[in-house]
């Protein structure tokens, strides 16, 4: 599953978002050509991880809170609404 963010300077392009351990190119396009960038192939879960053991052994914040949280729930609310889908029950 790809995804491709078009910008006013160019594009980039995913190739694997979801799974970055299998294909970690991202393909960029500007004016000035197209290079591929290789990302590296950790897991993002991987870097989950990692955050939340710094968190936890040494007090490291971490690098998203509650208010990012509710941000990604309200744009995932708008995409199944822009889908034609009722959004998500609220939690009790």
């Amino acid at each position: 599953m790809s995804c491709r963010i078009t910008g006013t300077l160019g594009e980039a392009t995913a190739l694997n978002f979801v799974q970055p351990h299998l294909d970690d190119r991202v393909v960029v396009r500007t004016r000035a050509g197209e290079r591929t960038e290789e990302l590296g192939r950790r897991s993002s879960y991987t870097y989950q991880l990692e955050a939340f053991a710094d968190a936890v052994r040494h007090g490291a914040p971490l690098p998203l809170d509650a208010d990012d949280a509710v941000a990604t729930m309200t744009l995932v609310d708008a995409c199944y609404r822009a889908a034609g889908f009722p959004p998500r029950p609220r939690a009790a």
